[in-house]
């Protein structure tokens, strides 16, 4: 798995320890599908972008129309994962801000891998505008459905705040969609 950073002010290693905390958190959950962390599926990437480089428009060019610029969000496509945050070097609530819709999309992206062609029949309308009774990929149907629902969890890690001088290991917590139940009975 290749993290790409084309920010200026985030912590690069923070941010990338935290996805991998989040990624490993739902592998551990998957029966020896995937033993370690390092099995897991070198070909995707997750690149982190500033909100202020988002174009409004996907890969094929055409328009979300809803998604405001300002606010940190991502799109998820095969192999890829893009996301849209606060270039800030704050590590405490606007990286709790920005984690938000970094594991909304790491969470397409496990569901992707893991359940490839599975189908599953929408629970909840979302704020995309898929409805209740929709078919649609489980990697979108199950992931919208615990948003609305609120299935979330505590993503807990301990990171550096210090330098490489002076070594200070924090806990850092962060709020992240919980798929780990659903990927325990699934995979």
């Amino acid at each position: 798995m290749k993290f790409v950073f084309h920010t200026k002010n985030v912590d690069k290693t923070f941010y990338r320890q935290m996805m991998q905390q989040y990624i490993a958190d739902h592998i551990k959950q998957s029966h020896g599908a995937y033993n370690s962390y390092r099995d897991f599926h070198e070909d995707w990437e997750i690149h982190v972008y500033s909100v202020e480089d988002w174009s409004g428009r996907l890969e094929g060019g055409s328009s979300v129309g809803t998604t405001n610029p300002g606010i940190p969000h991502g799109v998820t496509g095969e192999g890829i994962v893009k996301v849209y945050i606060i270039d800030s070097d704050d590590m405490g609530l606007m990286a709790i801000q920005n984690f938000a819709p970094i594991f909304h999309e790491i969470a397409h992206m496990l569901l992707i891998m893991m359940m490839r062609g599975r189908r599953g029949t929408f629970r909840n309308n979302d704020l995309s505008g898929n409805k209740v009774g929709m078919r649609a990929n489980v990697s979108t149907q199950e992931v919208h459905d615990r948003q609305m629902e609120g299935k979330n969890y505590q993503v807990s890690s301990y990171v550096n705040f210090g330098t490489w001088i002076f070594t200070k290991w924090r806990p850092f917590t962060a709020i992240g969609l919980d798929l780990r139940d659903f990927i325990a009975r699934n995979v």
